[in-house]
């Protein structure tokens, strides 16, 4: 039996939850999330100051530690609810055909990567000093799409191993297309994502062809059996 469409996960919540007034208080780390977003699309982690995303929130610096504990802290909600976002739109299916929930999520992980341009070429790159926790927060979003678009294609999020090792290798193209696109900016946002479409079609028509059945789930694994008795004393 097909298993359920991955289930829409409650909006993450790094750091201190916000006080009950009034909903000010959802609103200040709102603004600080906003504008930690918008600072670190273009400077590295290291360059930017708790000082400069305060001013552009509009809010004193002490608030940006009692919401975050920390610019570390901050950094990674502004990546988690970014990468929430993109699981949403891969997540929710809204009746759209499985090509036009694709380019609704191509465009979000594209517009997502350019966004944020600095952490999306490091956390990729894998280069020396990136942040594990980052990386492990990209990753569960990677594996979240990936699970959302087996099941848009077959009804399941547990593919066949064409299926599976197509699709991987296909997002680590659109991942190195982004890459490329982002340092170049030569093609447009529409014309990559149509790009990485047309990508996927001829890796669907391979997959065809390698595994007639890929369009059904993988077949459940066997639990392993018991172990095999001792030999008796002195056998052999």
């Amino acid at each position: 039996m097909p298993r359920a469409a991955p289930a829409p996960r409650p909006a993450t919540r790094r750091g201190r939850a916000p006080a009950r007034d009034g909903g000010r208080g959802e609103a200040r780390r709102g603004a600080i999330l906003e504008a930690a977003s918008a600072l670190f699309a273009d400077r590295p982690y290291d360059l930017l100051s708790i000082d400069e995303i305060a001013a552009e929130a509009g809010v004193a610096k002490g608030l940006i530690y009692y919401y975050f504990g920390s610019k570390r802290g901050l950094f990674l909600a502004v990546i988690e609810n970014a990468a929430e976002s993109l699981n949403a739109l891969a997540e929710e299916f809204d009746g759209l055909s499985p090509t036009d929930r694709l380019i609704r999520t191509l465009d979000g992980f594209l517009g997502w990567a350019e966004s944020h341009r600095s952490a999306f070429q490091t956390v990729t790159s894998g280069g020396v000093g990136v942040d594990t926790e980052v990386v492990g927060l990209y990753h569960r979003a990677r594996r979240r799409l990936l699970a959302a678009m087996s099941y848009g294609l077959i009804g399941d999020v547990t593919p066949r191993p064409a299926l599976r090792v197509a699709l991987e290798g296909w997002l680590s193209f659109v991942e190195g297309a982004a890459v490329s696109w982002l340092g170049a900016h030569d093609l447009t946002r529409e014309e990559v994502r149509d790009l990485s479409v047309r990508v996927l079609g001829g890796v669907l028509q391979a997959v065809g062809a390698t595994d007639p059945d890929a369009d059904r789930p993988a077949a459940p694994r066997d639990p392993p059996g018991p172990p095999a008795p001792p030999e008796p004393a002195g056998a052999g």
